[in-house]
């Protein structure tokens, strides 16, 4: 059975690394934020932005369920709206996620197979994908989120990402719900543009904790996101506290490196409980690329207090107010700025009040304000950011 799963989106640095690394300690910074200007697109379709090509500065968009596909100019003019969905030569019948590979866009399907689909400027599908998985067992919803990177290794177009469905089915059984699964589990990949070969990726480092400690936390499926101008790859689980750094070497994964994520309105060193709601744990949410920067994304935990003493009376229900102001006053978006040297810098609070939907290769953030006006559904602020 699937498991469906909706992603609501409602100080000295430890550092440590393997005998494959240079990296040196350094100190937390202050991130500095420029307002660059605004991305305006004139739409009503509530739109996500998921790419930027970095040569004609063409921007990639979609909706909630990529059902509309938009390509805007620099300015945010829309100036494509590819009707990639369907059933045609043409088409993918359910798409999921989007990318820009050089000049083409490549789409990741939703499927038991999640085969990616290669289209050039036109338009025209000019290859698909061998099969990524050999079956279904989890999906979730988090538009913000894309799971799949870019990136030129040795003259090769490469897409990178990472998914749960990459896992074989069989490791997915109650039977292989313990630590063995961090070392079988294979739910990263790298994919050639040109011949449509998938190499698979472990995405589990022996040296994160609980893998480390013999200790089953769940799959705690990790993030990858890869930088198109360093080609570095950074790597995180969703439980514990570390960010990994990997450099692509003949379709694996060199480390390079790792952090321990510090964040002043984030509990490091807590233990992860399989019973508990995932909202009783700052668990993290999403990792995004840029040019020399990455973009760690977490929620802060629900009191377990509060919420066991709700949950016991039946309160902890969206139609409870007093459920519904507990989870706005701590379930709160916290993000964190890392480069590949060990440099990191936590963000309490966003230049304005929103998420952040895409990174640029400039390391370049572009915010969207929640706003609840229909004119600001699609407006993205760009801040450069530096440490």
């Amino acid at each position: 059975m699937v498991k469906l799963i909706f992603a609501f989106a409602f100080s000295l640095i430890l550092f440590s690394c393997n005998s494959s690394s240079d990296l040196i300690t350094s100190q937390t910074k202050e991130v500095q934020f420029e307002l660059l200007d605004s991305l305006v697109v004139e739409t009503l379709s509530e739109l996500y932005l998921v790419g930027k090509q970095e040569e004609s500065g063409r921007y990639l968009f979609k909706d909630k369920f990529v059902n509309d596909i938009l390509l805007t100019d620099s300015k945010g003019k829309i100036i494509a709206n590819p009707k990639l969905k369907g059933e045609g030569p043409d088409q993918v019948a359910q798409p999921w996620d989007l990318a820009f590979a050089g000049n083409e866009i490549v789409v990741k399907e939703f499927s038991p197979e999640m085969r990616i689909h290669f289209f050039d400027p036109s338009f025209k599908k000019r290859s698909v994908s061998d099969p990524l998985a050999a079956g279904m067992n989890s999906l979730e919803i988090a538009p913000q989120r894309n799971v799949i990177s870019s990136l030129s290794y040795r003259g090769k177009n490469l897409v990178a990402g990472s998914d749960a469905n990459a896992i074989l089915p069989e490791l997915m059984g109650e039977s292989q719900k313990n630590v063995g699964f961090y070392t079988k589990a294979q739910g990263g990949f790298v994919l050639d543009a040109n011949s449509g070969k998938i190499s698979k990726l472990n995405l589990y480092p022996d040296s994160w904790q609980p893998k480390k400690e013999g200790e089953w936390v769940g799959p705690a499926y990790p993030f990858l996101a890869a930088s198109s101008k360093s080609n570095l790859i950074a790597v995180l689980p969703r439980i514990g506290d570390q960010l990994f750094f990997f450099q692509l070497e003949n379709n694996e994964l060199v480390p390079k490196g790792e952090t321990l994520i510090n964040h002043p309105d984030r509990k490091r060193g807590l233990r992860f409980n399989l019973e508990d709601e995932p909202l009783l744990y700052p668990s993290f949410f999403d990792l995004k690329a840029g040019g020399s920067l990455f973009l760690v994304h977490f929620y802060t935990e629900v009191p377990r207090e509060s919420y066991l003493t709700m949950k016991a009376q039946g309160k902890a229900t969206t139609k409870n107010p007093e459920y519904v102001d507990l989870l706005k006053e701590n379930r709160k978006s916290k993000y964190i700025l890392a480069d590949g040297k060990g440099n990191q810098a936590p963000i309490s609070t966003l230049p304005l009040e929103g998420q952040i939907h895409f990174m640029d290769s400039d390391d370049v953030i572009y915010i969207k304000p929640d706003s609840k006006k229909e004119r600001d559904y699609n407006v993205f602020y760009r801040y450069k950011v530096k440490l």
